[in-house]
């Protein structure tokens, strides 16, 4: 009979066990799925609530410039300008917006920088209302370079661009080209 009461509990303390093991094992894949995504089970996705608004994730860009530009730029004691522009596509596609482009502007920053220095992204808000009325909640985000146009009234960089979903941009940084626009590169 001892024998029997001890394989009982045996058995009750190794089904425990397993119960315990397995329910805390979840919670913390739970924890950590949120946690490296974001929390993209969250009602907004990638984004973080801001009372009315959205807040987009940070991301950094660096813009590289040729010698020859750099030289200019420093010459002119010129700015360069990074131009974020985060675009979407509305569910109502017969508004004058989207029918005239094709897309509807979400929200815009441009950051002033000198060679150097590299533009960070954050903080941009947008509001909640406007979310809810995108039919693909991954907006695209366009990034465009330029010279600041405080020395010439032309832009002077030919710069590379990015193009791509926020989902693949947010918390990374990025480096873009930038030469001369006039062939003197």
């Amino acid at each position: 009979m001892p024998h029997v009461l001890r394989s009982s509990f045996l058995l009750i303390v190794i089904f425990l066990s397993a119960c315990s093991d397995g329910s805390d094992k979840k919670v913390a894949e739970k924890k950590t799925t949120e946690t490296e995504t974001g929390n993209a089970n969250s009602k907004f996705g990638y984004f973080k609530p801001d009372g009315d608004s959205l807040i987009i994730p940070a991301f950094e860009i660096e813009v590289h410039l040729s010698q020859k530009a750099e030289a200019k730029l420093s010459k002119e004691n010129e700015t360069i300008i990074v131009s974020a522009s985060f675009i979407g596509i509305p569910k109502d596609t017969t508004s004058t917006a989207f029918l005239e482009s094709g897309e509807t502007g979400i929200a815009g920053k441009d950051i002033e920088i000198r060679n150097g220095s590299i533009a960070k992204f954050e903080n941009i808000k947008f509001s909640k209302s406007l979310y809810d009325s995108l039919s693909d909640k991954d907006i695209q985000l366009l990034i465009n370079v330029f010279s600041g146009r405080h020395s010439s009234t032309d832009n002077l960089l030919d710069c590379g661009i990015i193009e791509d979903k926020l989902s693949k941009v947010q918390g990374k940084k990025f480096k873009i080209d930038c030469k001369l626009i006039y062939g003197e590169d």
